[in-house]
């Protein structure tokens, strides 16, 4: 199927999907007379402000600029001045009708100062008609490592980026969002409840999030601030790109050693094996369908403006797969099949 066919008729067969579970749980918490959240939807005179963090690529770039489209006034959390000045000049290029705004903020999400800079950036720029109504933690960190073999400064690494960093910023934010009604809107991942080989770690942060979530969920409930995780399968991304060139060029495999637990001559076939292993996720990798990243943006905005938002969002058809086959067949299914593909490719 050509590659541009195959793109619409998975957006169309995404979003109908989405569309069809969206209907389920408006009508689900209307049966069960549960209390809408506030919805702030912008207006000629009205532009509510959000914080997205990790606005250089992939999803937070796109939700970035879709909602200063719409009218939003939007912080755009960026790492470096070049991504700041190239996610300025994109957005003046936009139909902006709405007049929303794009301001961008250098936010590493790992350092506390960083982040108190952006809270009294964005406290001094809001008011009555530019409420805080959304913080969206979508910056993250993926390293591809097999579990015995990656040093704790990766699991560190990984885990203040991906788990502390969304903690941290949402104590801070959340007074704003309880003032407003608002919401928090965490990017998880497919790979916190299925995950396969070689993606232990990023996997563990994910799952933390997926937890997390939910029990901040439970505990603002009746604080009118509501918490959705956005879970997707594998999207388009400059991440993912770089990803995968790692994964063909194996070589960056041998030159992660600063991630590496020191291993003893006796230990070489263990890396053989590892070896192999990564080299049949690499293959794999070559030949898999990645989502459009509106799909992703898509369900953050019904997420953000939505009077019955869902808790938990599966993006993408592989995302909504898994799901279904793991709810239908459970997870030893899936990861007996996971070997099998890992182990064949291995040996061919």
């Amino acid at each position: 199927m050509p590659t541009v066919l195959y793109h619409k008729v998975f957006v169309h067969l995404t979003l109908l999907l989405d569309y069809i579970s969206y209907v389920y749980n408006n009508l689900f918490c209307i049966l069960f007379r549960q209390k809408p959240s506030k919805v702030h939807i912008p207006s000629e005179h009205y532009h509510p402000a959000v914080l997205i963090t990790g606005t250089s690529v992939g999803i937070g770039r796109e939700t970035a600029l879709t909602l200063a489209k719409l009218g939003y006034t939007v912080f755009a959390g960026v790492r470096k001045n070049d991504d700041a000045d190239d996610l300025t000049a994109v957005f003046k290029d936009c139909y902006n009708p709405k007049e929303g705004r794009l301001i961008p903020i250098i936010l590493d999400v790992t350092n506390n100062e960083h982040i108190q800079n952006a809270y009294d950036q964005i406290q001094s720029i809001i008011g009555h008609e530019i409420p805080f109504v959304a913080l969206i933690n979508n910056a993250a960190l993926v390293v591809y490592l097999p579990m015995e073999i990656a040093s704790e400064d990766a699991f560190l690494h990984s885990f203040n980026t991906n788990y502390f960093s969304i903690v941290n910023l949402t104590k801070k934010f959340l007074p704003l969002l309880r003032q407003s009604g608002g919401r928090v809107i965490n990017l998880g991942s497919v790979a916190a409840w299925e995950s396969s080989a070689v993606m232990g770690i990023y996997a563990a942060t994910k799952a933390a999030v997926r937890a997390m979530t939910k029990i901040w969920r439970v505990e603002t409930k009746e604080m009118g601030v509501h918490f959705s995780l956005i879970e997707p399968g594998v999207i388009i991304s400059r991440l993912n790109e770089q990803t995968t060139y790692n994964f063909r060029n194996f070589e960056s495999f041998s030159s992660l050693t600063h991630y590496y637990s020191s291993l003893q001559e006796s230990d070489s076939k263990v890396i053989v094996e590892y070896e192999k292993m990564y080299k049949a996720i690499a293959k794999c990798s070559e030949n898999f369908r990645v989502s459009p990243t509106e799909i992703a943006t898509d369900a953050i905005l019904h997420a953000l403006t939505a009077p019955y938002p869902k808790n938990t969002y599966y993006v993408g058809l592989d995302a909504k797969t898994f799901a279904f086959v793991n709810w239908l067949l459970g997870d030893r299914f899936l990861e007996t099949v996971q070997s099998k593909v890992v182990s064949f490719i291995s040996k061919s």
